[in-house]
Order: structure tokens, then sequence, then C-alpha cells
């Protein structure tokens, strides 16, 4: 059953409970007020009956009696009989107005009651009282027909019964409307969910911030398929740049076989250049192997405990005679403080260091020029990586160390980046409990800072 459905069966049996619970409380309170009316009623005309036989004086005789019934005719109503009884239970008047007198048994008192007689289907209140005076000793019966009584009960019924009906009719009416509009934005996301799985994850979820409950996880939902289509799109991108890394060295070991299988099996130069090619193709797939193996999440980085604290200006500085030579028309500047110590494998930091510097030499297009700087802070040492090339947007500067991502995919793809560098850069680097911090501006240049505690720092530690 829908869950829509559910809410205004729900909602109308809670309401219908309610109902059948207030129409008892009301049926009972509004029935026992018309009996105690009646009772009241009956004790008044008592009480005046009583105080009219306390005023003779003289015991009453054939005409006395005959006063007394003028008297008490004013009293009796439609459905209702009077009776007066000697102290020996002789009847010495009977009044009755379409109520017959043999529907009630004479009978005697010494006190006040009033007791429920039936007769057949009628139901009657019969008041005894007792009479003693100058004039009269003996009993007042006074009955009194529920008949009215009854009939207002029945039509009471009817009513609670017909708006109990219309108010079910209304509840689940009603409930079934609040359920729709509450339902509504879930019934989206349905809706949205099936079209991602038919359409893909640019689908989202189409809501108002209102605030409540249903709208926030809206809102989560859509960020959820935000993310997930942000990561579905740089895995798939990282496939392809991944595809194109290794299809490269693979055709050209595969020309090299070929060329060999062709004619260089009896020419010397052939056979080496292929080899020498093949071997050097097989080196940049053992690279970019490794390169995928250190961002897999089955691989973890635990560098050795036994790390010795190394110069870092020997490193930057035979880094920076290396790209001298081979980039002869790079401008390569270093500021190096002397006496610095850090502890970090030396092909870690070597490895560092040349992702970032490939990619400053990589995105300079203008002003060649790239500088390492290496300074103490405090108790860090920072490494500095300046060039002055295209620079960053701000917008991605807080997803350039994410795996897979790229600035400018089609320009990185013809450059050669697969978005793996700084992802790279960034894990080495709090490997060996260091941070990594990135500073760029359009068309200004990009700062790469490595921040790396001292020695000293860390023994205290």
């Amino acid at each position: 059953m829908p869950v829509k459905y559910k809410l205004a069966v729900w909602t109308s049996g809670l309401i219908l409970l309610l109902f059948i619970g207030y129409s008892l409380i009301q049926y009972n309170a509004v029935t026992q007020w018309m009996i105690d009316a009646q009772k009241d009623s009956m004790r008044r005309t008592a009480a005046e009956v009583a105080g009219y036989f306390a005023e003779q004086e003289e015991p009453m005789d054939t005409d006395g009696l005959n006063e007394s019934r003028r008297f008490m005719e004013r009293f009796v109503q439609a459905n209702q009989m009077f009776r007066l009884l000697d102290a020996n239970g002789r009847m010495l008047m009977s009044l009755s107005n379409t109520l017959p007198a043999d529907w009630v048994p004479a009978q005697t008192t010494s006190k006040e009651s009033i007791v429920s007689v039936s007769h057949g289907q009628d139901r009657l209140l019969v008041l005894r009282a007792p009479i003693a005076s100058a004039a009269f000793t003996g009993t007042l019966e006074l009955a009194n027909n529920l008949e009215n009584v009854d009939t207002m009960k029945d039509r009471l019924k009817r009513l609670m019964f017909t708006l109990g009906a219309a108010g079910i009719f209304i509840s689940a009416l009603g409930g079934f409307i609040v359920a729709w509009q509450l339902l509504r934005p879930l019934n989206r996301m349905a809706t949205a969910m099936n079209a991602i799985q038919q359409k893909g994850l640019s689908e989202r979820v189409a809501y108002r911030d209102n605030g409540d409950e249903i709208s926030r996880l809206s809102a989560i939902f859509n960020q959820m398929m935000n993310e997930l289509e942000r990561s579905f799109n740089r895995q798939r991108q990282f496939v392809e740049d991944a595809s194109h890394e290794f299809r490269t060295p693979i055709a050209i070991i595969e020309g090299h076989l070929k060329l060999l299988d062709r004619w260089g099996k009896n020419d010397p130069d052939v056979r080496e250049e292929s080899i020498a090619a093949a071997l050097q193709e097989t080196v940049r797939l053992r690279k970019l192997a490794d390169q995928l193996l250190n961002l897999s999440g089955e691989s973890e980085l635990e560098p050795p405990n036994d790390v010795e604290s190394i110069d870092p200006s020997a490193v930057l500085l035979a880094l920076a005679q290396n790209y001298r030579m081979l980039r002869p028309g790079f401008m390569i500047e270093t500021e190096l403080e002397e006496g610095l110590r850090m502890r970090i494998d030396p092909h870690a930091l070597e490895q560092i260091l040349i992702i970032l510097t490939d990619n400053a030499i990589r995105y300079s297009e203008q002003i060649q020029h790239v500088r390492y700087r290496l300074h103490s802070h405090g108790h860090d040492v920072h490494i500095l990586v300046e060039d002055r090339g295209n620079g960053i947007p701000q917008e991605d500067i807080p997803f350039v160390f994410e795996r897979f991502y790229r600035v400018d995919k089609a320009r990185g793809r013809k450059k050669g980046g697969a978005g793996l560098g700084l992802a790279i850069a960034k894990r080495l680097t709090e490997a060996y409990g260091g941070t990594i911090r990135l500073d760029s501006r359009i068309d200004a240049g990009t700062t790469v800072t490595l921040i790396f505690p001292l020695p000293i720092a860390i023994e205290k530690k």
C-alpha cells in the first residue's frame, strides 16, 4: 500500500477513535443530564405538593380531597401520573395524562426515593415521597415516562452517527490531501532516481527550500549526486587519460618489434635502436604503473621509522642543475638557506620536486622562469617552487590535489598531464609528516609550498 494511503488510513482511524471517545462521553453526559433534570423537576413537584398539605390544618375530608385534586391537576403533564396513598397503602387519588396508573405498582414509603421501572419497551421514573401533616399522612407517587428522553437519545445517536460518517469522510479526504502534499518531494526524488537510472547522473531533484526535513533531504541528495557525478567524471577522465598514456609506449614498442621482425634480425643498427627504444618505453610504462599504484587505495605509504635527516639544499641544487641541462631555455634560480635539515627520503623529496617542477615548466609558456626557495620558519622548513606561468583559477585551487583533476582538461591532455602528479606529491608529503600548500593567480604564476618540521621539533614531540 502506498504511503499516502497509509497516512490517510491512519489519520482517519485516529480521528475516528477520538470522535468515538468524545461522542460516547458526550452522549452519556447529555443522557445523564436529561435524567437528572427529570429527577430535579419531580423533586420540586413533590416538594410543592408536600408544602400544600403542610398548610392544611384540618384533617382531609371529601371536600378537601377534591380541593387537593384540583390543586394537583396543575402539575400533571404529558406522560405523567400522580397518585396519593394513605398510610395503609389505599389509593385515595390518581391523576394520569397518557400514562396508565397500573404501569406503576402502588407502594408506601417512609423516605423519599426515585427508582427506574420498566414496562415493556417503556422506561419510567417513579418518585415516592412520604407526607406527614395534620391534614394528611400517607405517600405521594409521581411517575414520569422517559419516552421524550429516549426519543432525544435516539436523535442524538443518529446525529452522532451522521456527523461521525461525515467526519470520517472529511478526515480521510483531508489526510489523503495532506499526505499527497507531504509526499510530493519524495515522489519527485523517486522520479529523479528513476531518471538517473535511465538517463545518467545529470538529473537532480527539484525542490523548494522551505527549511523542512524533506527539503534538507532533497538538498543533501542533490549534493551527493553532484559529488558522485564529479567523482564519476574524474574517474572516467582518468581512465581515458591513462589509456592514452599507456597506448603511446605500447604502440612504440609494437612498432619496434615489427621493425625487428621485418628488417632487424640481420641489421645490428636496427636491432640496437629497437631494443633501446623498447627498453625506454618499458621504463615509462613502469613509472606510470607505479604512479597508479601509489594512488590506489590498497597501497598505503608507510615511510621507514629510521629515516635519516638530510640537507634539502643538496637535493634542490642537484635538481636545478639537471633541469638547466634538460631545459636550457628555462631560467632555474635557487634561493637556499644553508644548514637546514629535514627527515625525508631523498628520493621521495626528489620525486615531489620533479612533479612540481614539471608542472611549473609545462604551464609556463610566456615567461620561462622557475625558482626554488628554501628557508626556515619557526620550527618548520619551507620549500617553495615558484613560476610565472598561466596560473590557476581560484575556484579550481581547492580541487587541484584531488586525483584525476585537471584545470584545463583539453590542454592538459595535449601537454601530457594525467591529473596524477599533485595528488602523488600531496600523498608523499603527508606521508613524511609535511603539508603542501598552493597559491596562484591567473597570468601571474603559481607558488607551491612544502612545509616539513625540523628534526628538533620532531624529537620534542
